[in-house]
């Protein structure tokens, strides 16, 4: 109830509550502000949930690039071998792990010997080779036999000349045209050459990789 005032001449004035006294302005004030928080809070957590959605999805299928070209992946098997070959003294020659991979259709693939075709799938050999001599070999120059295909190796260029004692480890690819899954590949048969950079001895690698028994 608003308080009377009555002055020295008799007058009657009203006293008025300043409008930060009244409760009334109070409660507005809170449940505005309950009202600004909660919508704060709400575009938060939506905008939160939103971005951790997206990140979790992942539509895209895998892809591998061989000589700067990308090409999607469908499925891809992995066989760790462990295969060493010392037959030339003057090198050590691993292959620690061969992966075939199913491509999610056919490309064209540009063969610098056989011309444009279509292939299926891919072959990547995972190698080290450690040299006892200076030499010079060619893994990324070799050729593979796979069932009744042969396909030259493909890749960047990693191998070549190699300093005695230096270590060098790289990816060698092979296209493939026939393949039904990264599974339907028994066995891989794998030719190279290497020499002396002296030129005082060389040697033919002639390799056979059996996946079933790995």
């Amino acid at each position: 109830m608003a308080k009377k005032i009555t002055d020295k001449d008799g007058k009657t004035y009203v006293q008025v509550k300043p409008w930060y006294k009244r409760w009334l302005i109070w409660v507005i004030v809170v449940i505005v502000a309950l009202f600004l928080i909660g919508s704060l809070t709400g575009n938060s957590e939506s905008k939160s949930s939103s971005g951790s959605g997206s990140n979790t999805q992942t539509t895209s299928p895998s892809r591998i690039t061989v000589d700067y070209d990308d090409y999607k992946v469908q499925s891809s098997k992995t066989y760790k071998l462990n295969y060493s070959n010392t037959d030339w003294d003057k090198a050590d020659v691993k292959i620690n792990k061969v992966t075939v991979y199913k491509l999610s259709k056919p490309y064209e693939f540009d063969s610098a010997s056989d011309g444009k075709y279509d292939i299926n799938g891919f072959i990547k050999l995972d190698m080290t080779i450690k040299a006892n001599g200076d030499i010079s070999i060619y893994p990324q120059q070799g050729t593979a036999v796979i069932g009744s295909e042969q396909e030259d190796a493909v890749g960047e260029s990693w191998d070549g000349d190699i300093n005695d004692g230096v270590e060098k480890s790289g990816e060698v690819y092979i296209p493939i045209k026939d393949l039904d899954s990264p599974s339907s590949i028994s066995d891989i048969r794998f030719k190279f050459s290497a020499n002396d950079q002296d030129m005082d001895s060389d040697h033919d690698y002639d390799l056979t990789l059996n996946l079933d028994n790995n």
